[in-house]
């Protein structure tokens, strides 16, 4: 029987040990004759424990007594409660020291020096300091006044008798672990978390990363196949030392990393003082029994906390998650992936909407309602995480709603599938169904640190790109064709920068854009990001749907391509033409040396007339450039000249020819004017650069027209103002979502509803 800690509350009315008065805001404590102020936190604490003492412990309620004055000390020192030996009330037994459940761990050893104080004034034998479900005892009696780990016992002796060597045992009843309430186990997260933390001793990440390795095997300790009776290793037993304990966990660590090596690699890394604190915190509940709506609830409002600030980037709020889900309607057959999962949000309200999917089948008790979910859970659900230590908190939170954390990995989504494959064989292209996610906004994947750039549609030609762009083609490329459906969060300058209509184009060419939901600007304000944002949801086309568009965009290149190409060929030739002919200097040179190189080449075809032969391909060359307008029509003054006289004339004409050629580029050469030459670049790169911007344009409106004459599905399209929850997080009574929701349900089935 599981021990829920509003239990003591119920019968301690019921067998008239307390009465709670004035609605609840009065107890009276029947025996003792006594009533305080119930909405004091502390009286709570205390309240349960008075009725524990009676129930589980088996001490009459005529011998316990409250606010008991503490002798040899000041008169407003008095004992929270205690336990006497006698009916008179004059030997007392067991001394308790009560505190509300949030104090720190510097408070919750500062009432243990309290109870000691009491405890030996009242002589007592026990000492004990509960604080909400956190509980420590002492045998105070037998040691020496100064000690306060040696005298440390499992749990107060029952009726009198002989401390227990250990305080929580399987199947025994008031011996579980118990089942808590969510705000109770947010309390005990957080003071774990504290523990952990030190106040600045260890990093926020680096505490939350040890806490989940201490519910890691936590959770796996109450799993563990035992027999009735048989202690949990996860608590601290009678005149257990730190070391001991740590010892104990760190077996139990290394057993666990050993059989689920995914979870954890590196081991526990915190002092053993601080390891028996977290202990002590957490062995007196039970996480497996707990509720799993109450346990995730709390778990995800503690990382709600934890979240914000550095790594707020991986938290998605619930409310947003919720109606993402909802939107997508995922099937228990279906395989779901976030290819950015965090800590596992999109994945874990997938797997309740299957869980609640599974009740309406089912009864909720049935062997059938499980397996519907958690085949669910364990074999369709997956998600991929960058950060190795937010991928251990996803893990962990699957773990905590029972499980589906093996399918979780930490690596970067954009990589190759190769290397997602290698790391799980799942991660495969056109693999998945649904893909839920809130993408990494604003970071660069510059070609030059990471290449797998250029794999990308969406990435080539570019030096860099956001990721935001490369997790929408990354998503096109997991889904399946036809069917798979995508909900992304993205920033608003994807649907409106100009600069990225070719994103927009990517979208309307791969998918069916069914709906568009603008988030208001503080959707993320409280977890550190202030970019304006909208939800698209989409279909990847079928193959057909997406070969068809091929076709026509291929088809519109082309016709456009025969307009546009011609034109940019002229304004190549014209460059070139002009860089060739020089800057103004140069053609002043060439000007200057136009005269002799003419006087020489119409010597040179007059010789090689006389003498039959074809020009050198330098004086080709050179006539096309001296004689740009017209043929050059040799003399006949070497007429006479016999073949002899006539070779030896055009050689020397020659050699003249070739020493005036070289004189002349050297002397073209030195009238270079690079900054004239790279202006004329320039001018022909914009002409070029608008030719192919007008080309694009028009390849983009024939291409919109094409959509508008052949793709005319409705888009359903809402603005959400308020969502929930405010700027600062805190809770908003007015949800928009939830109403956008039922009219994207009625349109869905009736596209035309809006008319």
């Amino acid at each position: 029987m599981r021990n829920d800690q509003t239990d003591f509350l119920h019968i301690g009315e019921q067998k008239g040990y307390i009465e709670l008065l004035n609605e609840g805001t009065t107890i009276r404590y029947i025996a003792p004759e006594k009533k305080y102020r119930f909405t004091d936190p502390e009286e709570q604490v205390r309240a349960r424990f008075y009725v524990e003492l009676i129930e589980h412990f088996q001490y009459s309620q005529n011998r316990i007594d409250l606010e008991v004055t503490v002798p040899r000390r000041t008169p407003s020192d008095l004992a929270d409660i205690v336990v006497f030996q006698d009916d008179n009330k004059k030997d007392p037994f067991i001394v308790i020291e009560c505190k509300k459940a949030e104090i720190s761990e510097a408070e919750f050893d500062q009432a243990i020096e309290q109870a000691f104080g009491n405890c030996n004034s009242l002589s007592g034998h026990y000492a004990v300091v509960v604080a909400g479900n956190t509980r420590r005892s002492f045998d105070v009696k037998n040691y020496k006044s100064g000690e306060r780990t040696e005298n440390i016992i499992a749990d107060p002796p029952v009726g009198y008798g002989k401390v227990q060597e250990w305080r929580y045992l399987k199947g025994i009843p008031r011996s579980e672990p118990s089942v808590i309430e969510r705000s109770e186990l947010i309390r005990v997260l957080e003071k774990c978390h504290d523990t952990l933390w030190q106040g600045g001793k260890f990093a926020p990440t680096q505490a939350f990363d040890e806490l989940a390795k201490i519910l890691f095997i936590k959770i796996r300790d109450e799993k563990k196949a035992r027999r009735d009776g048989e202690p949990y290793d996860f608590q601290i037993k009678t005149h257990e030392k730190p070391e001991s304990v740590a010892n104990r966990i760190n077996a139990l660590y290394q057993e666990a990393k050993a059989q689920d090596p995914e979870v954890f690699r590196e081991n526990i890394e915190i002092d053993e003082n601080r390891l028996f604190s977290v202990v002590n915190h957490l062995q007196g509940i039970s996480l497996n029994e707990t509720d799993l709506d109450v346990k995730g609830i709390a778990f995800e409002r503690f990382l709600g906390n934890f979240f914000k600030g550095e790594i707020g980037q991986y938290f998605t709020p619930r409310q947003v998650v919720e109606f993402m889900v909802d939107m997508v309607t995922p099937h228990h057959e279906e395989l779901v992936l976030d290819p950015a999962c965090g800590s596992g949000g999109f994945l874990l309200h997938a797997m309740d909407y299957i869980r609640k999917q599974a009740s309406d089948y089912y009864d909720k008790e049935s062997r059938e309602h499980y397996l519907h979910w958690h085949d669910f859970a364990e074999k369709r659900l997956f998600g991929i995480e960058v950060n190795d230590s937010i991928a251990r908190v996803a893990k962990m939170n699957m773990i905590i709603h029972d499980d589906g954390h093996s399918n979780v990995i930490s690596n970067d989504a954009l990589v190759s599938f190769d290397t997602l494959r290698n790391q799980h064989s799942s991660f495969e292209k056109e693999k998945f169904d649904v893909i839920l996610t809130n993408p990494p906004f604003g970071a660069d994947i510059k070609q030059s640190e990471l290449p797998y750039l250029a794999n990308y549609e969406l990435g080539k030609g570019k030096t860099s790109r956001k990721t935001e762009i490369l997790f929408l083609e990354r998503c096109f490329d997991f889904l399946k064709w036809g069917t798979g459906k995508l909900a992304i969060i993205l920033p608003d300058g994807i649907l409106t920068n100009s600069s990225l209509q070719n994103v927009r184009d990517y979208i309307e060419r791969h998918f069916q854009i069914r709906a568009v939901v603008s988030l208001p600007q503080i959707a993320f304000s409280h977890y550190g990001a202030g970019v304006k944002t909208s939800i698209l949801f989409l279909r990847k086309l079928s193959e057909q749907e997406y070969e068809r568009y091929q076709a026509a965009i291929n088809q519109i290149s082309k016709k456009n391509e025969a307009v546009y190409v011609p034109q940019i060929e002229v304004l190549e030739d014209e460059r070139q033409t002009t860089i060739t002919k020089g800057s103004p200097a140069q053609v002043d040179v060439t000007e200057t040396y136009r005269q002799q190189f003419i006087a020489i080449l119409d010597n040179i075809d007059a010789l090689n007339q006389k003498l039959n032969k074809t020009p050198t391909k330098t004086v080709q060359r050179l006539n096309a450039f001296f004689f740009p307008a017209m043929d050059p029509t040799p003399t006949t003054e070497f007429e006479l000249y016999d073949s002899q006289t006539a070779r030896a004339e055009l050689k020397a004409q020659t050699a003249k020819l070739k020493a005036l050629e070289k004189e002349y580029k050297a002397t073209f050469k030195a009238a270079t004017d690079s900054e004239w030459e790279n202006q004329i670049k320039a001018e022909y790169k914009e002409k070029i650069d608008a030719v192919k911007e007008e080309w694009e344009d028009k390849n983009t409106e024939d291409i919109r027209e094409w959509v508008r004459e052949n793709a005319n599905d409705p888009i359903f399209m809402a603005i959400a103002k308020r969502i929930g929850y405010d700027a600062t997080g805190r809770k908003d009574s007015v949800n928009e979502l939830k109403t956008i929701r039922e009219e994207y349900r009625k349109f869905i089935e009736n596209p035309d509803f809006f008319g």
